[in-house]
This record gives C-alpha cells, structure tokens and sequence, in this order.
C-alpha cells in the first residue's frame, strides 16, 4: 500500500487556513496513487501556541473537521491538531481518519517542559498507548516527545504493531554542514534503530517553516522493518515523499530477527514492580 508524508508549514493559530491546506495537500497524495496520508504534530493548529490553545481547541464533534472527515472516504488521514475534551481539558491529539469517521485518538504521553520547550503548561497528558487497525495493519500514533520514551515503542512493539506513525513538530538545533539540523539526523538515527527493532515501519512526518523564533528542522522520512531509509525530505521545502508498506516486508524482518515471539513481557512487568517498589522517586 502506498503511504505519503506530508512535510507541512502551518499558520499558527489559523485553524480552517490549515484544514484547507491539509486537504489540498492530501489531494495531491491521493492523485498520485496515496491510500493514507500522515501530517506532522499539531499541522492544524500550529506549534508554539501558549495562550491561543484554548483558543484553537475543537471538539472531535466540531463541523470545522468536516472537509477532512469527508476526504477521508478517498484516502485515510492522520493529522495534529488540539483536542478539547468534554471535561475542558485540552490535548495535543493525533487523530486517524478513514471512511468518513474518526478512528483513533493518541493523546500525546509526554509534555516536554526543558530547554525551549513549554507544553506541560498547556496541555494535559494522555495516558494510554494503544495500536489500532489501519490501512497499513497495526499501527500505533506517537506524538514528538513520546518516541523519545523507549517505554511507548515498547508498548506499541510488545502489542504487535506493524507500523509506527511519528508526528513531529522538531525545531532545528546544531545546523550541520551536511544540510542537515542535529536533531533531524538524531531522528533518523531513532527511526533507524526502531524500526529494526521492532521489524516496523517507521513513517516520520515532521514540520518545516518558522514560527516565533522557532525553526523546524523538515528531512521527514520512511523506514522500512529492516532499519533502512525509503524516503527522506528535506530541510527546508514543503513537500510530500511516498513509500511503500508490504506485509512481506514485515514478515521477512519479523523471521530474520524474532525479536517480538521471543520478548518476555511478563519478566518486563515482575521487575518494573521490584523496581517501583526499590525506588521512591519514580
């Protein structure tokens, strides 16, 4: 099945300017043969919103989510935007669509708050990691922050997921002299080892543009279940790259590496409880 990555620059706080785009962008994927697009974190909303997120919200109900709900019976949607729950508390939300109905909420886990980053003050935390039946198999959403907690790739690897779907919203950091930001290339080095690992695909859609002060770092990418690169953007451009996914393919790194049939989650789970119990800081 033929999978695109939306490398996407989105205005901040300019919900229906970035829905239409979202759908424009989406077309051009489905003309070119796409069965399912992935967009970065928070491509509906923008980033670095602070104030303007309870401003942006939407309920999952919202009318303003209708074009993308309606495409989604051409070609399956995996989109960023800020969820309000029916408490009033507020998520960094992954939503996939498919056949004109929203299929799957991944709340983001884990809020960064170091360095540039602020989320923790924002938005709630999820607490679930769960796969789901998509277009490309078994799949599971994680949101930025999340992948870089082995424990939610864990999750996903010991629930038999097949594909990993990676939103990101990474700004650049440690410009290289191979046209490439530090941390874009700690990403591919992440989805390269993952998706190894795991025997998944590792489907990766970051942001590009800037926004406040903020640069993100583009090179979006597909990896494949043997840990090799299919597909990679740029730094800089917005744009869409295509790959592949094949159930053979997993099949094959799934034999050749039996990494998941010999995983031991019931030691995993006695020594995480010996753990907590050792420690008290956790």
């Amino acid at each position: 099945m033929r999978v695109a990555v939306a490398q996407f620059r989105s205005k901040l706080g300019e919900l229906e300017e970035n829905i239409r785009k979202t759908v424009e962008m989406a077309r051009e994927a489905k003309g070119r043969g796409a069965k399912l697009c992935l967009f970065p974190e928070l491509n509906l909303t923008g980033y670095n919103l602070q104030d303007l997120t309870f401003e942006v919200a939407v309920r999952l109900s919202d009318p303003r989510l209708t074009p993308l709900i309606e495409l989604s019976r051409e070609i399956a949607l995996i989109v960023g935007l800020i969820e309000e729950s029916s408490e009033h508390l507020f998520y960094n939300s992954a939503l996939y669509i498919e056949g004109g109905a929203i299929k799957h909420v991944h709340r983001k886990v884990y809020l960064p708050t170091y360095g540039m980053f602020d989320e923790g003050r924002f938005t709630a935390a999820g607490n679930r990691v769960e796969v789901f039946s998509s277009l490309a198999g078994k799949s599971v959403t994680l949101i930025c922050e999340d992948l870089w907690h082995m424990s939610t790739v864990y999750l996903a690897f010991i629930q038999g997921a097949s594909t990993i779907f990676a939103l990101s919203a990474s700004p650049g950091r440690g410009y290289r002299e191979k046209e490439m930001f530090g941390n874009a290339e700690v990403w591919l080095n992440m989805g390269e080892f993952y998706s190894r690992m795991t025997g998944s695909y590792f489907i990766y859609a970051n942001r590009v543009g800037c926004e406040d002060g903020f640069t993100f770092s583009g090179c979006s990418f597909i990896c494949n279940p043997f840990g090799e690169v299919e597909a990679q953007a740029s730094p800089f451009q917005e744009e869409l790259i295509y790959g592949e996914v094949k159930d053979e393919a997993v099949r094959a790194a799934r034999i050749s590496l039996p990494l998941l049939r010999d995983e031991k989650p019931l030691l995993t789970l006695e020594n995480l409880r010996r753990a907590l119990n050792e420690r008290e800081n956790f």
